[in-house]
């Protein structure tokens, strides 16, 4: 084991390190626990911070705030020792408040503060209240507790819990959006209309609400985060969207939520986290638990591993997520992550300012999440509901066929592109990637489309699925694409029920070896192209499948699969269905080798090639002093939501364009390997030993 005391950096900087957190959300008898033995433990696991509550629901320390309830079974001073204990330790304290709550004290004084539905009824669950982000506990009281805590306790760094609006409780219950005086007032004067009756877009008040939503949530973190620097100037605090030092997202399962299990959401927030703030740190704490009325009963090591090697490979550091203090009672997953941080307190000096070395980025849209209902005019009935259940969309199959065909990609998100996030922005956000894929993105603004053309005006490849760009930013329809650089003239006529169809697809077009059909489902767009357009693959119009006799085509058509059309220097590639939902919900190859191939095909071949058997993800970053970290991830112990210990993969071996020097160094196994001279097309090849959980390969660079 590394001894992590060795090389504790100063915790005045702990977040522009590849820290390793510990968040232990502490119950009230957890006070009574011996601080400086949590600490120690901490320290011993490998943590460098320690994640420790303040205030907000319950003090763990002597406020002498009146409506800030003190944790009934503490004794003295609980953060007092923990900040002297995680100190002594060389750990940071970074603490927790959670104003999102408040107990029947500031309930009784002030029930305006708080959350309540149109029945009158206020949000309450275990005798604690629901704070409403407009009313006065959480725009006054808030600033109050923060001021107290940091102008009396050295802490490191602050985490906030559950900012924002919530409309259902613990249970899953659901409440309704919260109509106080508060919300009322604040609402009608930004939107000069009464809130919601309900929450679907059959009311014309909804797409308004979900802004307000953002905008006054957003508005709150703002204050927040420039009243702490008041106080206590040295302290970080960890956020997501808008204003902080460190972006800190989280990893959990919920037992409710319809399968397949998605198993890449670790790295989706990766890419994510870097796509919005690249030059910030970045961490998604894995929770420990498989769900919140089962708190302690652990994951998997396995499955923490598979999380935080996502989270290793795509520019994140580690984080670990637990209920109470660090000893469990199912601590069966302790072993593994202990041993985790372990190596990574070794090596982490490897993962100091990594950029990435993707040369594809997938498309990642808020407003496409948020207002993409909006065409079907409902709530939770969208217009992929006949293919997909809930927690599927277009991204995440696209994101899937990528990571399948072991194809390094990052996300570029619409807030970068618009200049709403911490990053490049503009045409600046697109900077270095050679195609950029928007599966099904509907909604763009017209800034967005301009940037995005200009991209492909420039030489960029810009590849589209099914209806991308004939919504606006609001979700309303256009009456023509906001992509001059798209291959259509007007609006494409939808095709809604393709069940039967497929397409025809010659060895010339496609690498789809003995086979010359592709099974389509869903919809298609049949539109009038533009002139100059290249076109691929031939629609067979749904066929009759019953009974066996009739089962021939009686109808074929000229409609093509892949539209692809240049646009000054570059191209757009216009798939005019969606083989990413299909490729989400039935993993069939062709798709994947569809939706790959038109990409590859553009653009120059890849820096990193790994060959061989298994389930694996491969990424590429880039050191400062320009050589490449390469991940292959193991994925053969993840059976939908089984996560057990990966067999060993054999007979892997990657392949490098540019890579100099006689060898490779593999950080996860502790091995040299011996490069390969170039082979015709300049890359050099290495075996790589048994690959377990994941490997993270070290090569020089020519360039």
């Amino acid at each position: 084991m590394h001894d992590i005391k060795k090389n504790a950096t100063s915790t005045r900087n702990w977040w522009k390190q590849p820290f390793r957190m510990v968040q232990t959300n502490l119950r009230q008898p957890d006070a009574l626990y011996d601080q400086h033995a949590l600490a120690r433990e901490a320290r011993e696991l490998g943590a460098t911070a320690l994640l420790y509550n303040i205030g907000g629901i319950f003090a763990f320390y002597p406020t002498k705030l009146e409506l800030q309830a003190v944790n009934p079974l503490m004794k003295g001073d609980a953060l007092g020792k923990a900040v002297e204990a995680a100190h002594a330790e060389g750990l940071a304290l970074v603490g927790r408040f959670d104003m999102s709550k408040a107990t029947k004290l500031a309930y009784d004084a002030h029930p305006e503060w708080f959350v309540h539905n149109r029945a009158g009824k206020a949000l309450e669950y275990n005798g604690t209240y629901q704070a409403c982000v407009n009313g006065g506990w959480y725009q006054d009281y808030a600033f109050r507790i923060i001021e107290e805590a940091l102008g009396r306790y050295e802490v490191d760094g602050v985490f906030f819990n559950m900012f924002g609006y919530t409309n259902f409780n613990y249970s899953g219950e659901y409440f309704g959006i919260c109509v106080c005086d508060a919300c009322k007032r604040r609402f009608r004067a930004m939107y000069d209309r009464d809130l919601p009756a309900k929450e679907d877009f059959s009311d014309p008040a909804y797409a308004d609400y979900l802004e307000f939503q953002d905008r006054t949530a957003r508005e709150l973190q703002g204050r927040i985060y420039d009243h702490i620097h008041e106080v206590a100037r040295s302290v970080a605090m960890t956020g997501h969207r808008g204003k902080c030092d460190l972006i800190r997202m989280e990893v959990q399962r919920g037992v409710s939520r319809p399968q397949p299990e998605w198993p890449h959401q670790a790295g989706e927030q990766a890419r994510w986290a870097r796509a919005y703030a690249p030059d910030k740190n970045a961490s998604a704490t894995s929770a420990n638990f498989v769900d919140f009325a089962w708190r302690f009963h652990s994951e998997t090591a396995a499955c923490h591993t598979l999380r935080m090697a996502q989270q290793l490979a795509n520019g994140m550091t580690l984080d670990l997520y637990l209920l109470g203090v660090i000893e469990q009672d199912d601590n069966r997953p302790m072993a593994g992550v202990k041993e985790l941080f372990h190596w990574h307190a070794g090596v982490e000096d490897e993962y100091r300012g990594l950029t990435s070395g993707a040369k594809i980025a997938l498309y990642h849209s808020l407003k496409s999440a948020r207002y993409t209902r909006r065409k079907s005019g409902g709530g939770r009935a969208d217009h992929i509901a006949s293919l997909l259940s809930a927690g599927a969309t277009p991204m995440r199959g696209y994101f899937r066929a990528l990571l399948e065909d072991r194809l390094a990609f990052d996300f570029v998100c619409d807030e970068a592109v618009e200049g709403k996030a911490a990053g490049p922005s503009g045409i600046d956000a697109l900077s270095g990637y050679e195609a950029l894929v928007l599966p099904s993105i509907l909604c763009l603004s017209d800034e967005e489309a301009a940037i995005l053309d200009a991209y492909v005006e420039s030489g960029g490849v810009l590849v589209v699925t099914g209806e991308t760009g004939f919504f606006d930013a609001r979700g309303e329809s256009r009456f023509r694409s906001a992509l001059a650089s798209m291959p259509v003239n007007g609006v494409p006529k939808e095709h809604a029920n393709m069940k039967g169809a497929y397409f025809r697809v010659s060895a010339e077009e496609l690498p789809l070896p003995d086979s010359r059909l592709v099974m389509l489902d869903g919809r298609f767009w049949e539109a009038d192209l533009k002139p100059g357009t290249e076109t691929l693959m031939q629609l067979l119009p749904p066929q009759r499948f019953g009974p066996p006799e009739l089962c021939f085509p009686d109808e074929e058509s000229e409609l093509p699969g892949v539209v692809i059309a240049p646009y000054g220097k570059g191209r757009v590639v216009w798939l005019p269905w969606q083989p990413e939902l299909q490729y989400y919900r039935d993993s069939l190859p062709s798709h994947r080798t569809i939706m790959t191939d038109v990409i590859k095909r553009h653009i120059s071949a890849p820096e990193v090639i790994v060959e061989g058997k298994g389930a694996i993800e491969v990424t590429v970053q880039r050191q400062p002093q320009g050589s490449s970290l390469i991940h292959v991830v193991n994925y053969a112990g993840q059976r939908n939501n089984l996560y057990e210990d990966p067999p060993e993969l054999h007979g892997l071996k990657v392949g490098i364009l540019g890579a100099s020097g006689e060898t490779v160094r593999l950080l996860r196994s502790g091995k040299t390997v011996s490069l390969s001279a170039p082979d015709p097309d300049g890359r050099r090849w290495a075996e790589l030993p048994a690959i377990g959980d994941f490997e993270a390969i070290v090569a020089g660079s020519a360039t």
